[in-house]
C-alpha cells in the first residue's frame, strides 16, 4: 500500500504512525532552562506518548510507504502539465524568509513531489493500492484532483484508489470531542482510530481527473472549498477576513500576531505564507506602512507594521 498526504506534517505524523506500537517518539520542551527538571518532563512526556501509541490500532504499511506531495495547488498559476518552474515561483512566495532560503525551500518541495509521482507511478501501476488522505482544506481538495489527473493514463480501471477524508470531530473516551484543521494535527496514535477509508472507482475518478482540468483551464490566482466545492477565485477573497484581523490590532502592531488571529478565524483555510502575501498588498496599496524589519532569522512578517487607512 502507498499512502499519499499533501504537507510535511502530516508526513510526519503518519510516519510515526507507521512505525508500530513503540516507535519513534519525540518531545521539545519550548522556553525551557535545559535544565534536569525540563529533562525530566520530556522523558515523561515521551514515555507517555509511547504507552498512547502501544494500544493504537495497527495500521497496514511502513514509514516508506508516505509519498508527499507538498505543492500547495490551492495558490497560484497551475497551468502546468506537471511541477515545474511555475509551482517551484508560487511555493517560493508563500515560505516568507530570505530570498535565498525560499528558493531553497522551493527546490526542496518541488523534488520531493516529483520523486513521490515517480514512485507513486510505479507502484499504483504495479497493482498496489493507493490510499490518499485528504484534509479539509483547499490544498488538499485540489492534491487529489491533481493526483487522480496524474493517475489518469495508467488507466482507472486498473488501480486500486482509496480516499480517508478527516472526520469533523472524534469523539473522545473522556466525553470531550476534538476538532483537527487537517491530518498533520492528528496524534499518530489516533490515525488508525480516525480512518474510515472509502473507495475510489474508476468513474469518481475520471470526475475528479475532469474537475482539476477545468480547475487548470481557468489557473486562476487562488483556489478555495465554497459550499463544499472547489472553485477558482480571486487573489483578494480573503481579504474580508485580513481587514477584520487587523481592525482588532492596535496602531502598531506585530504582523505574526494578526497572521496568527486570521489563521485561527479561517482554519482551515489558508497558510501563514499566503496571509503574509496578502499583508503585503496591503503595504503596496498604502493601507499599512513598515516601521519595523523583522528580527534576524525571523519569517518577514515577524516585523511591525503600522495602520493608516484601516
Amino acid at each position: 500500500m502507498v499512502h499519499v498526504v499533501f504537507s510535511a506534517s502530516e508526513k510526519g505524523s503518519l510516519r510515526v504512525a507507521l512505525s508500530g506500537p513503540g516507535g519513534a517518539a519525540a518531545v521539545a520542551v519550548i522556553g525551557g532552562t535545559g535544565g534536569p527538571l525540563s529533562r525530566l518532563t520530556a522523558k515523561r512526556e515521551a514515555a507517555r506518548q509511547k504507552q498512547r501509541a502501544a494500544g493504537a490500532l495497527p495500521m497496514e504499511g511502513t514509514p516508506a510507504d508516505v509519498l508527499c506531495l507538498p505543492l500547495a495547488l490551492s495558490v497560484g498559476d497551475i497551468s502546468e502539465a506537471e511541477p515545474g518552474e511555475k509551482r517551484k515561483k508560487e511555493l517560493a512566495g508563500l515560505w516568507a524568509m530570505s530570498p535565498a532560503e525560499n528558493e531553497e525551500f522551493a527546490e526542496k518541495m518541488l523534488e520531493e513531489s516529483r520523486h513521490a509521482l515517480e514512485t507513486l507511478r510505479r507502484r499504483a501501476g504495479s497493482g498496489e493500492t493507493v490510499r490518499v488522505w485528504q484534509s479539509p482544506g483547499a490544498d488538499a481538495a485540489c492534491g487529489i484532483r491533481f493526483l487522480a489527473a496524474w493517475l489518469r493514463p495508467l488507466g482507472f480501471d486498473k488501480l486500486t484508489v482509496e480516499r480517508v477524508r478527516l472526520p469533523e470531530f472524534e469523539a473522545r473516551a473522556d466525553g470531550t470531542a476534538v476538532q483537527y484543521d487537517g491530518w498533520g494535527e492528528v496524534e499518530p496514535h489516533h490515525w488508525a482510530a480516525l480512518a474510515d477509508p472509502e473507495p475510489l472507482p474508476a468513474p469518481v475518478l475520471n470526475a475528479l481527473a475532469g474537475e482539476w482540468a477545468m480547475l487548470q483551464a481557468k489557473s486562476a490566482p487562488l483556489r478555495a472549498v465554497v459550499n463544499g466545492r472547489v472553485v477558482s477565485v480571486f487573489e483578494d477573497f480573503y481579504d474580508g477576513f485580513v481587514l477584520e484581523a487587523l481592525r482588532a490590532q492596535p496602531d502598531r502592531f506585530r504582523e505574526a500576531q494578526a497572521i496568527g488571529k486570521l489563521l485561527a478565524t479561517l482554519r482551515p483555510g489558508v497558510s501563514d505564507g499566503f496571509a503574509a502575501k496578502r499583508m503585503e498588498a496591503l503595504v503596496q496599496k498604502g493601507l499599512l506602512e513598515e516601521v519595523e524589519d523583522p528580527r534576524p532569522g525571523r519569517p518577514v512578517y515577524d516585523r511591525v507594521l503600522r495602520k493608516k487607512g484601516i
